[in-house]
């Protein structure tokens, strides 16, 4: 079962590398009790709460269950064994939203594989269903602790994945549960960095050496990225970007200074 967990998450990092749409979408959630998990209680719930009916075959806490979701397959596949305590650790480390992270999750001693299959047509509807399915097992499993996407280094609390869903639409995006952003401090220099954006196709993004706190970067680099997944936009080398009529900030497309690759940097 661990080999399966870890070539899955090769598979997601795969595909994050490419910079282009992933066709294959891949979270776990965490359960303290490894039998924690109901099929069918996911199901109504993803009824109830999101107005979803999906084709499916009841199954068990044991047994991968199928769900056909408006032309997509999203396969709930639970393992009765932990993801590995190095990746969780690991992961933990960069996770600065959820304090005491790594203690906390490492409680938990099974997790239900979510995949939606097919991905890459329409990279924001996709993650949109994706992060309702994840959010009703959530929402159904009591013993469920938190979500895990090793591919784009994300580790959330169960509460905070599920506020984050609250009020959800494609003009309000739970960019939290889907992208890292990545900070670094140097000599009273604030950094901020995008992990994730490859995976809709987009550059990732970053604002180098600002005199801005944290707090300014991490909203102005928010707006941007709903902007960019929104609007299905692109940051090109040379053109200027803002978040009023009259700020224009410089976009310079180069090798990634926090990541390997192209980036889009923002001049703020």
């Amino acid at each position: 079962m661990k080999t399966i967990t870890c070539l899955l998450l090769l598979l997601a990092a795969t595909f994050l590398q490419a910079q282009q749409p992933a066709s294959v979408l891949i979270g776990m959630v965490l359960l303290e009790d490894p039998k924690g998990f109901s099929p069918n209680a996911t199901v109504a719930n993803l009824q109830t709460a999101w107005a979803i009916n999906p084709t499916y075959e009841p199954g068990t806490a044991t047994s991968s269950v199928a769900l056909v979701i408006d032309g997509y397959t999203v396969v709930l596949s639970p393992i009765p064994l932990p993801v590995p305590e190095k990746e969780i650790r690991e992961t933990a480390e960069y996770n600065y939203l959820w304090s005491n992270g790594a203690d906390e999750a490492l409680r938990h001693r099974g997790h239900v594989i979510v995949s939606l299959l097919g991905a890459g047509k329409n990279p924001v509807e996709e993650n949109l269903l994706f992060s309702k399915v994840v959010a009703a097992v959530l929402s159904s499993s009591p013993s469920a602790i938190g979500v895990y996407m090793g591919g784009r280094t994300l580790l959330m609390k169960k509460s905070f994945y599920l506020n984050n869903m609250k009020s959800v639409s494609k003009e309000n995006l739970p960019l939290f549960n889907w992208i890292y952003f990545g900070m670094r401090q140097e000599d009273k220099k604030y950094s901020m960095y995008t992990y994730g954006l490859a995976d809709f196709g987009k550059l990732e993004v970053e604002i180098l050496r600002s005199s801005q706190d944290f707090q300014e970067l991490q909203q102005m680099l928010y707006g941007i990225v709903h902007y960019v997944l929104s609007y299905d936009a692109t940051l090109n080398h040379g053109e200027t970007i803002g978040m009023s009529a009259t700020q224009k900030l410089k976009i310079t497309v180069s090798e990634g200074v926090f990541l390997e690759g192209t980036t889009a940097k923002i001049s703020y």
